[in-house]
């Protein structure tokens, strides 16, 4: 595991009053009302998130829940939190995948008194008063590295996110960007917006793919789009033609990269991402323990680790 940041943090807190109702349910031992809101519920991914907040609600005694769009939907992302706000709830952890519409409600959140971090995407300029989650940009080019590591140091990559728009995308693609530009013999061709719905996704990297038949290095920065691809290239017998970085540890990329698809993937630990948001609220309004940044780091798999990492699936552990 890599980890970028530890506990830097543009938090904040030193403004921040907690709200009075808070604080006398917390004095009184009521159960807290702590609400994780993630951007795109509807996937995979976002049920080991969900594991990890409902491990932390057992653990500490609230009534914390993950909620959120289905598919991703900045629109629906605020509308949830304004309601959460005007409803009172004592914590709120928001993936925050857009400055423009989340910050100013992520303000208001923290003006109505209620703690408010970001967890999973972090975008610049929020007040949030901590982050729970992976250097996005760090972890971008972590992925490039790899890339040059298997592919050399000239060809041609695509770039695919189910999400191209979103925070952690943009993130991502920068450090992938950042880490392939020194290399003036790599050419990145461009980035392919797939979307996250299964059949479409798919079509889109079979389209981008068959249009860029001299593609040699592929980075994918989710896990909509690593596992796809890594179906991609099994079924067009692809697998050490082009070489495939991904993100995540969905069940079909750990096989995927057992069969030498993918040739590497990047965890960012979504357990963690889900519980480490409820217990830090938790204790900050019970206990007053300082809200600090934590990075969930980056874990690399590849076929060095690879059957460690399907034992633990098999196993039931949180593999994500």
């Amino acid at each position: 595991m890599v980890s970028f940041v530890g506990g830097q943090t543009k938090s904040t807190e030193a403004e921040f009053k907690l709200a009075d109702q808070i604080a006398e349910r917390a004095k009184k031992g009521e159960q807290l009302v702590i609400r994780v809101v993630y951007h795109n519920t509807g996937i995979a991914f976002a049920q080991i998130i969900k594991l990890g907040v409902e491990a932390a609600a057992k653990e500490f005694g609230v009534d914390a829940q993950m909620i959120g769009p289905v598919e991703p939907s900045v629109g629906q992302q605020v509308a949830i939190v304004e309601s959460l706000i005007a409803r009172k709830v004592d914590g709120l952890a928001i993936s925050n995948v857009s400055a423009e519409a989340l910050n100013p409600v992520i303000e208001r959140a923290l003006d109505a008194g209620i703690p408010t971090i970001s967890f999973n995407s972090d975008a610049s300029g929020s007040k949030r008063l901590a982050f729970y989650g992976q250097d996005l940009v760090q972890s971008g080019k972590f992925e490039a590295g790899i890339l040059v590591e298997y592919m050399g140091t000239k060809g041609k990559v695509l770039i695919f996110s189910c999400d191209a728009a979103g925070a952690w995308s943009k993130d991502r693609e920068t450090g992938v960007r950042d880490g392939l530009g020194k290399y003036p013999d790599i050419e990145i061709v461009g980035i392919v917006n797939t979307g996250v719905e299964e059949q479409a996704c798919y079509a889109a990297i079979e389209n981008a793919l068959l249009a860029n038949k001299d593609i040699t290095g592929i980075a994918a920065l989710d896990a909509v789009t690593t596992p796809a691809i890594g179906r991609y290239i099994l079924r067009n017998n692809l697998a050490g033609k082009i070489i495939h970085v991904g993100h995540d540890l969905m069940p079909e990329t750990l096989q995927n990269i057992k069969e030498g698809a993918t040739n590497a993937s990047l965890s960012q630990d979504p357990y963690n991402q889900g519980y480490l948001p409820v217990k830090a609220i938790f204790e900050y309004i019970t206990k007053g323990v300082v809200l600090e940044s934590s990075d969930t780091g980056v874990l690399r798999v590849d076929e060095k680790n690879i059957d460690e990492y399907i034992q633990k699936l098999e196993k039931g552990e949180p593999i994500g």
